[in-house]
């Protein structure tokens, strides 16, 4: 074998190595979870529940839902449900729900199917990461095939009063999770 074989054999090795790598790379960075999205609503409601911050984030396989309140709460303090309204096919429509109330196993995360007269598609249970706040963790599948910007807002459902409801964002949807 000649120098300029060998060189040659080098130089091919070389270049199908960076190749490898590069596509690795990519496929690596393409299966990581998005960033996670913060959102700020005001201090708009006489409710403890009052919603302060709307976190989100959206991995390959998991859908990730918190809200937030301006003040602690404590379960026996939800009288209401927090809940999502999600367009997730894009379509200018709500699709999916998701609930955020208690029950006597403690905090609980339903997700339900708006085009079928809110039909159950399944439930887990919540987190509570700190005093003033409620997540949940739930299967990406559980939303269909998500190929555009999921719009969103998040709300409180079931208040006794006006004073005690809150929209965020106030008008609108969020764009992305």
């Amino acid at each position: 074998m000649s120098g300029r074989e060998g060189s040659g054999r080098v130089r091919r090795l070389l270049v199908v190595t960076t190749m490898t790598f590069v596509l690795v790379g990519l496929a690596t960075q393409s299966a990581e979870a998005g960033p996670i999205r913060i959102r700020v609503d005001p201090n708009d409601s006489s409710s403890i529940l009052d919603i302060h911050r709307v976190i989100t984030r959206l991995s390959p396989t998991t859908m990730y839902l918190r809200l937030t309140s301006w003040d602690r709460f404590r379960l026996r303090d939800m009288q209401v449900v927090w809940g999502f309204a999600l367009d997730s096919f894009g379509g200018g429509r709500v699709d999916r729900s998701v609930g955020i109330f208690p029950t006597g196993k403690g905090l609980m995360c339903a997700v339900f199917n708006a085009h079928r007269n809110l039909q159950l598609i399944g439930q887990r249970h919540a987190t509570r990461p700190d005093r003033r706040s409620a997540a949940c963790h739930l299967p990406r599948g559980w939303f269909g095939h998500i190929d555009r910007a999921v719009r969103f807002r998040a709300f409180i459902n079931g208040a006794n009063s006006r004073a005690e409801q809150d929209n965020a964002p106030d008008i609108g949807y969020y764009r992305w999770i």
